[in-house]
């Protein structure tokens, strides 16, 4: 308990410290002779559209503030790094920053943002399935791996970016959970938290990996898995770019006891139960230009866990993740990317349910979408070339609720892709080739970007084997 103070003691003093030194840097901060011309001074920003949106939410965005002064060559970079960076919020359908006013050597800035439509409670139908691939492929489309219910999520709550999901669903899986993210929670926009907890049952569970395809169990009567987790999170985000992060969370799971027989090591040691705490901590450096279809830019995400803490936990196991991607403008519409990935886990003898590998969500290699490669230790590669087909924006009409409207940003690009991966598997079985050998992958398809937070991508690709089709795959960044 006296650690537990201690800790919040010293969490409300970085507050404090970090609010002098906020204040300090503003009032301090260099104003250049503007009589050499070679700099302008911001007077005035003006905000409109945000009804909802708290102005300070906006205004933290901004890479300067009434009073600052910038050079000139670097004025219209500034104000597209700020308008990229009120985007990435996720709040707007639709902003604009212009020069409202420039006389001598004074400039008033205008940000004019179009607000999205906060309140979602829509009937919803997720895919309880690793891929749309493997489910329409491997799972014949079978509708009774679709998971139907309600989700509802309310963006912007209370104005400061806030957001409260809640979600229901039924089918294969039954699944109850809430999250509230709260991104700052300080006067000065530095410190954030959010609170989540959720409850699942499976009536159909993979137990183990053969010939790298998965194999189920199912029973449509019963349950076969269980699981209760909850975390809070703490965040800390000193500057534009960069973000720390604390996560204390805690998981309790339990499976039949036909699924401990049908592989022993799913839980270790043929148990039906296990339990943990967990703390995780990372760094975020991200410079991307638009993060949901970034062009330009660096993004650098580090994190490192310990499942298995005290005498709540019966698991002892440490983890380490890196993911490091690169984006480059080659030429007036071609542009490149290096997606990169690794992750790392000790001890070797792990439970099964913990060994996801490549095949998973995003993290796969061009071509082996209907494969489940799992291991202790995984990484992979990832370089793409793009060509921008077309970028338009479509006026939406001012009397529709949802987009108020905006102009819609579209856009189509072609691309040519390789990809290379690797997963380690200590106790891999002689059944499964992939683990433990290099992957290769490559092929063509095109994208399509839709509003600011949604990516289609149709690729044909061929892999290694020799195997070859088309791959569909569906990303949504807010």
């Amino acid at each position: 308990m006296q650690i537990a103070i201690s800790m919040c003691m010293l969490f409300l003093l970085s507050i404090k410290i970090s609010s002098a030194q906020f204040h300090h840097q503003h009032k301090n901060k260099k104003i250049a002779d503007s009589t050499t011309n070679n700099y302008i001074i911001i007077q005035h920003i003006t905000l409109e559209g945000n009804r909802r949106t708290r102005d300070e939410i906006i205004f933290r965005e901004l890479t300067f503030l009434p009073g600052d002064t910038i050079a000139v060559d670097q004025l219209m970079k500034q104000l597209e790094v700020s308008r990229n960076q009120v985007v990435n919020t996720g709040l707007f359908n639709e902003v604009v920053v212009n020069i409202k006013k420039w006389v001598n050597d004074s400039v008033d800035v205008s940000v004019s943002v179009k607000e999205r439509w906060y309140i979602l409670p829509l009937p919803t139908a997720n895919l309880y399935d690793r891929s749309f691939n493997v489910w329409w492929v491997e799972h014949d489309h079978d509708i009774r791996w679709i998971q139907a219910g309600i989700h509802f999520n309310q963006k912007n709550v209370t104005g400061r970016n806030d957001e409260l999901q809640a979600t229901v669903l039924f089918g294969f899986q039954r699944r109850f959970d809430i999250t509230y993210i709260l991104p700052y929670f300080d006067y000065i926009q530095k410190h954030g938290l959010s609170v989540s907890a959720s409850f699942t049952q499976s009536r159909s569970i993979t137990y183990a990996i053969d010939s790298n395809k998965e194999l189920i169990h199912e029973d449509v009567n019963t349950y076969q898995r269980s699981v209760f987790q909850t975390s809070l999170d703490f965040s800390y985000k000193p500057k534009f770019n960069y973000r720390y992060s604390a996560s204390l969370g805690y998981r309790y799971s339990k499976v039949q006891d036909t699924i401990a027989e049908l592989n022993p090591d799913y839980f270790l040691q043929g148990k039906t139960t296990q339990k943990y705490l967990s703390l995780r901590i990372g760094f975020t450096r991200d410079f991307r230009d638009i993060r949901a279809y970034p062009l330009r830019g660096s993004f650098l995400d580090v994190s490192a866990a310990k499942l298995g803490l005290g005498f709540l936990s019966d698991l002892d196991l440490w983890e380490a993740s890196v993911s490091f991607n690169e984006y480059f403008q080659l030429g007036r519409k071609w542009f490149m990317s290096s997606q990169n990935k690794m992750k790392f886990s000790i001890p070797t003898a792990q439970p099964y349910n913990l060994q996801r590998g490549l095949g998973y969500a995003n993290n796969y290699v061009t071509g082996y979408e209907y494969y489940a490669i799992d291991g202790q230790n995984w990484g992979y590669t990832k370089l793409d070339l793009k060509n921008e087909i077309f970028k338009i924006k479509l006026h939406s009409l001012q009397n529709n609720v949802f987009v108020k409207g905006a102009d819609l940003p579209f856009g189509l690009y072609g691309r040519v892709f390789t990809s290379a991966g690797y997963v380690s598997n200590a106790h891999s079985s002689t059944h499964n080739t992939l683990d433990n050998h290099l992957l290769l992958g490559g092929g063509i398809g095109v994208d399509l970007t839709l509003l600011y937070d949604t990516t289609l991508r149709f690729e044909y690709s061929i892999n290694k084997l020799g195997e070859h089709g088309l791959f569909f795959h569906l990303s949504s960044y807010f």
